[in-house]
């Protein structure tokens, strides 16, 4: 499935703008769409909430990611082992990313810190490759595709996906007992929206600095550069001298 990148810069300045800049963004992206979603496993819920006899969790979906609220009801502590969750989007799972690991270059997810009783966590899932540095910034693509780009291709495709589902996979270690829970989310409708209603999660951590060169730096390395490309021609050289030519 291809995703349009979620630019956060564009985004941001559609909503401080207003009609003109929605407008703009109507004629490079194409229409906005909003996706209705309820809960139906393990149970049934359009408030997207769980509750058994060790913890109580509520999702919500926003176009990135799917985050949600857990609150440990067990005497023991309780942790998510991230390592082995997974997100299932139309049927085809991956690796997940978490607030801990959301700018993470690394390829393995982290566990996370211990829940005691009665405590509470809050952290989102998306997958993995999902998020990527492009060299200049992060961008992290939405969960199902929110704009049609002036394709009506993928403006059918969009408005077909009532009915498609995305499930959460989340090993959690209660204490000593390890449950493995799968939620699964069904999308009820979709309906287009206007760019200018549009928000920007508030969730979303602030991108990581990127290291910049000095003018150091960049000498050091086009003095390498120069260095190795002598050394090459140099090299050559000799060998040709070595090789007489036969006529």
């Amino acid at each position: 499935m291809n995703f349009r990148p979620f630019i956060l810069p564009i985004m941001l300045s559609a909503l401080l703008l207003g009609c003109s800049a929605s407008s703009r963004l109507q004629s490079a992206f194409g229409n906005k769409y909003r996706y209705s979603i309820s809960m139906v496993t393990p149970e049934r819920s359009t408030s997207m909430l769980f509750r058994d006899d060790v913890l109580i969790i509520q999702f919500r979906l926003d176009d990135p990611a799917v985050r949600f609220q857990l609150q440990n009801l067990s005497p023991a502590h309780m942790s998510i082992e991230w390592p082995q969750a997974s997100i299932g989007i139309r049927g085809t799972y991956s690796p997940v990313r978490n607030l801990a690991t959301f700018y993470d270059s690394g390829a393995a997810a982290r566990v996370s810190p211990l829940i005691p009783s009665l405590g509470v966590v809050r952290d989102v899932v998306l997958p993995r490759g999902n998020a990527s540095f492009d060299g200049m910034r992060w961008r992290v693509a939405d969960l199902l595709p929110t704009a049609d780009e002036n394709s009506d291709a993928k403006r059918r495709s969009i408005l077909e996906a009532q009915g498609s589902n995305i499930d959460v996979v989340l090993p959690i270690l209660v204490g000593t007992d390890r449950r493995i829970y799968r939620f699964t989310f069904v999308v009820d409708s979709v309906r287009q929206i206007s760019w200018t209603d549009q928000r920007i999660p508030d969730w979303l951590p602030p991108q990581p600095p990127v290291r910049k060169l000095t003018p150091s730096t960049v000498e050091q390395i086009t003095a390498a550069i120069i260095a190795g490309s002598f050394l090459g021609v140099f090299a050559y050289m000799r060998t040709a001298k070595k090789s007489p030519i036969v006529e």
